[in-house]
């Protein structure tokens, strides 16, 4: 390899190395760290070692650092280890970041992880016991080491993109498909690009197509943090807002009618009161998997987003009321049923207002009124109006 191409290819993955830096630093310093944010601290601190093994590597195929069996065995066992570890981290993080439930719990992210382990052991146990299957009379990778190399990130990365993109087009996430689907090309992007380094090592297109890709899915994760409510993962009034003004911008050339419908569940306050707050915090996140189960199952195109304390909204696209009254029915059913089948210990009710309107702004705050009104008049009618 050219002098000046090492040093820039040096110098490129250092800049990489910074710019991770300087995001692991933003995050450390948030306040409240969660599982997420450790994942992505191991994201961010993985990347950073890959690309230092990428610049040790370079620097033995100039060189510049003896090219021994051992230097050449010691650098390409960190790179597959690393890669492994990327694309499992980026798996439970994408995982984390869609609200699968699954994945919180620790004995299951042990278990996602478990292929990267495997593989860090097969490759070692290959190393040392049987060399010559992983280097050639060169020292240089054999087609077994890339085989073994790439396995286990290729079955991360495509699990994981066809779940993001599977879950980007469901009708009740088309509000926040954009995340997902960030979530989905982000590494079959950085796959491209380090397919084409292999085949132009010259240019250090890997550790480029990882920043510019991370600064993306980092920028897409702010927003996330702003539009998503923490608790139930639906969207916050601050999507909301964006959402029906968005949806106002389309006026001219939709001329199809909304409806938006006020939820509010029944005696929340008497769940709170008898069975605590993190029992009524179950109850909030059990209302949202009701309000996503029942949009799925319906033919509308819907938006659905908390609004505050037991209070939810969904706006749906149609002309026909008798789908909305399809909706609303399906929700009260599916919050029934997903209750018992939770076994909690009380009722887990709603009463649903709905109002249609013509998609401007204006009329989106007159027929939020007007659901509200016939809100709580069905609460009224049920006596559960201050409970």
């Amino acid at each position: 390899m050219v002098l000046d191409y090492t040093f820039f290819y040096v110098e490129a993955n250092i800049v990489c190395i910074i710019i991770f830096a300087m995001m692991l630093m933003r995050e450390m310093g948030s306040v409240g760290r969660q599982t997420k944010q450790m994942i992505f601290f191991n994201i961010a601190i993985s990347h950073m070692l890959y690309f230092v093994s990428d610049i040790a590597w370079v620097l033995i195929l100039n060189d510049n650092i003896p090219h021994t069996a051992l230097s050449a065995s010691i650098v390409n066992i960190s790179n597959a280890v690393l890669l492994s570890l990327i694309t499992g981290f980026w798996f439970v993080y994408v995982e984390l970041s869609q609200g699968e439930t699954y994945i919180g719990v620790f004995k299951n992210r042990m278990l996602v992880m478990l292929p990267a382990v495997v593989e860090t052991a097969v490759q070692l146990i290959l190393f040392i016991f049987f060399p010559k299957t992983m280097l050639d009379d060169g020292n240089e990778m054999t087609i077994v080491y890339y085989i073994v190399f790439l396995i286990v990130p290729a079955m991360y990365i495509v699990v994981s993109a066809v779940r993001s993109f599977r879950r980007a087009m469901m009708k009740e996430n088309f509000a926040v498909r954009t995340q997902y689907l960030v979530c989905a090309i982000y590494p079959v992007i950085i796959t491209i690009f380090g397919i084409l380094q292999t085949l132009w090592l010259a240019a250090p297109l890997f550790c480029f197509g990882c920043a510019i890709m991370m600064l993306y899915a980092y920028i897409i994760n702010l927003n996330d943090q702003v539009s998503i409510d923490e608790l139930t993962r639906l969207n916050n009034r601050t999507q909301l807002k964006k959402y029906v003004a968005s949806e106002s911008l389309k006026q001219g050339s939709d001329k199809q009618s909304r409806y938006v419908l006020m939820i509010d569940l029944n005696k929340f306050k008497h769940i709170n009161d008898q069975y605590g707050h993190v029992e009524g915090d179950n109850a909030l996140k059990r209302t949202a998997d009701a309000l996503k189960t029942a949009c799925g199952g319906n033919p509308l195109r819907t938006f659905i987003a908390r609004f505050g304390g037991d209070e939810f909204i969904i706006i749906a696209k149609t002309d026909n009321e008798d789908l909305i009254k399809e909706l609303s029915a399906s929700i009260k059913e599916t919050l029934i049923r997903m209750n018992n089948e939770a076994g909690a210990k009380y009722e887990l009710t709603c009463c649903i207002g709905y109002c249609r309107y013509s998609g401007d702004v204006a009329a989106f705050q007159a027929a939020m009124a007007k659901a509200d009104e016939a809100l709580y008049k069905e609460k009224a009618e049920l006596g559960t109006l201050r409970q």
